[in-house]
């Protein structure tokens, strides 16, 4: 039995099986392009602006195939926002950045870009996850690639990453961020009367190209590289 793959965003199989796009191009909705790509190999689909349309303000249910911690709080159930934010627990969809603790995230939140990000339609756009590896070694990979709201030229493509055999850690990874920090809120809490680590908060210059940052909930600190 063969692969299923995703020719609206397979750069191996773009448009249709076996078509496969220059190496100075992405697919983009089934069209080789130069707009960024999907970097994850095999993803599975939270959200395609090519198949499901524009996203504003929304957030989308996931189940996971194994558990990930943050903080005290353990589960394989999941809310992704579209402006950014993953929750482990109540989440919301306010698109307004603030300092952390942020008080509409009742529960433990993940902040990799809170800002007011939209996924326009007709690209490859959207939210995606994919797992990696063996128990009990596994990656749980996030990709979330999008616009600024009215700003269909602004691209912020990040990653998040959960580990199987490193609970409470999380990691965060910048492909492009147009702004590079200067509108959005970036670090985690474990509810909204904390504890938690707060990478930036509207500050200029703080996300840039190929930038990772990793929160140890268990410590209370994060690194940059």
């Amino acid at each position: 039995m063969g692969r299923c793959v995703n020719i609206l965003i397979d750069s191996n199989n773009c448009g249709s099986v076996g078509n496969v796009c220059p190496n100075n191009l992405s697919c983009s909705a089934g069209v080789c392009s130069n707009v960024p790509g999907i970097q994850l190999d095999k993803p599975i689909t939270i959200w395609s602006s090519a198949i499901n349309g524009s996203a504003d303000d929304q957030m989308y249910n996931v189940t996971l195939p194994w558990y990930i911690t943050l903080y005290n709080t353990t589960t394989n159930n999941v809310i992704v926002t579209s402006d950014g934010v993953l929750c482990l627990g109540g989440c919301s969809t306010s698109y307004t950045e603030s300092s952390l603790p942020a008080n509409v995230f009742p529960g433990a939140t993940v902040f990799p870009y809170w800002d007011d990000l939209y996924i326009y339609p007709n690209t490859s756009q959207g939210i995606y996850y994919q797992s990696e590896g063996n128990s009990p070694n596994r990656k749980l990979i996030f990709e979330y690639y999008m616009s600024h709201y009215i700003e269909i030229n602004q691209y912020y493509h990040f990653q998040l990453s959960f580990f199987e055999n490193n609970p409470g850690v999380v990691q965060f990874k910048y492909f492009d961020a147009t702004d590079q920090g200067d509108t959005c809120t970036i670090g985690v809490q474990a509810s909204n009367n904390g504890p938690f680590i707060m990478y930036s908060y509207d500050q200029a210059n703080s996300v840039l190209t190929n930038m990772t940052l990793t929160f140890d909930t268990n410590q209370g600190i994060y690194y940059r590289s």
